[in-house]
């Protein structure tokens, strides 16, 4: 499977996250950070609740209300799928993963299959976010214990500061295109400021 890594915005939209095991409960950890917009279909919900209570989220009951992730404590229906945008199968039957696979075949959605790459349609990449520096990192399947290991390598390297650095060259570049036409000094004056923020202690 070749995979091309593009982001894409997910404002508004609903992702469908069914299971509720370890592996569900990675899924949300890491959707978690970009969206609340998570709708949770399990009937075992130990693992993802505990997720929640990490990340200081309350679970709503109502997919029509304003509270935001959602969670289900039942069995997945095939009408689950309606409001969803994205699927995420991640219960612990295979079997179950490949057949809400298939309904999502069938219905045009996009979905990710855990441990089955060739039923996904969308792959989860090791993730690297700070503020809005964000990183996905992808082995296509074949090693993920190596693409964690890229991650944590990467994760090892940042520099702590490195939102502020981030909002600071953003503040810069909008004031450089106030008073600096010329794109070539613009792009040099923020590569000088960058290796200063980079060298300063923190």
């Amino acid at each position: 499977m070749t995979l091309f890594p593009f982001f894409g915005p997910i404002d508004g939209r609903t992702f469908l996250l069914v299971g509720g095991g370890n592996v569900a409960a990675r899924k949300l950890k890491a959707l978690l950070p970009f969206t609340d917009r998570v709708l949770i279909v399990a009937e075992d919900s130990d693992a993802v609740e505990a997720v929640c209570r990490e990340m200081e989220k309350t679970p709503g009951t109502d997919p029509d209300g304003p509270v935001w992730p959602v969670l289900l404590r039942r069995a997945f229906r095939d009408t689950d799928l309606e409001p969803a945008d994205y699927v995420i199968a991640a219960t612990d039957d295979r079997e179950q993963n490949r057949s809400i696979a298939e309904h999502c075949h069938a219905r045009k959605k996009p979905v990710n299959v855990v441990d089955d790459p060739e039923a996904c349609t969308f792959v989860f990449p090791s993730l690297v976010k700070r503020g809005d520096l964000v990183v996905g990192i992808s082995t296509s399947g074949k090693a993920p214990a190596f693409g964690r290991h890229v991650r944590e390598t990467l994760e090892e390297q940042l520099p702590d500061h490195t939102e502020a650095i981030i909002d600071e060259l953003y503040a810069l570049k909008q004031q450089l295109k106030e008073t600096m036409p010329e794109q070539s000094e613009r792009a040099e004056q923020l590569r000088r400021r960058l290796h200063e923020l980079l060298n300063e202690e923190h």
